[in-house]
């Protein structure tokens, strides 16, 4: 092949290949918007479908009512069900030392010539 014939196949090539001319920005930017607008009109429809279906689960559950036990109101029965410990139990299993009794306080000497213990 010559050097010529390759350069009307190209030009041919080229000359097929842009025989119509590129779409304008403008019409290139309406597809955008339209593609756009058509894909969030979309998400909303989807989005309220889903809102409306929560919230008539909620209403459904809200219909029913939770059955009410009178020995929970009363505060003696809970109070006799339920046990505390302090948390100074669970550090000292074995000695069962109260960390919150108070301080024994140290006798100091009536004679302040020998000074105190501290």
């Amino acid at each position: 092949m010559s050097d010529s014939e390759i350069r009307t196949r190209i030009r041919k090539a080229f000359d097929s290949m842009h025989k119509e001319a590129p779409p304008s920005f403008d019409a290139v930017w309406a597809a955008a918007e339209f593609r756009h607008w058509r894909e969030r009109r979309r998400y909303a429809a989807v989005g309220g479908i889903a809102a409306v279906l929560a919230i008539i689960v909620v209403g459904l559950f809200s219909l029913q009512e939770a059955p009410v036990d009178d020995e929970f109101l009363i505060a003696d029965a809970l109070m006799n069900k339920t046990q505390w410990s302090a948390p100074s139990d669970m550090l000292l299993p074995q000695h069962q030392y109260d960390i919150y009794r108070e301080v024994s306080f140290l006798v100091e000497p009536i004679n302040f010539d020998e000074g105190s213990f501290l």
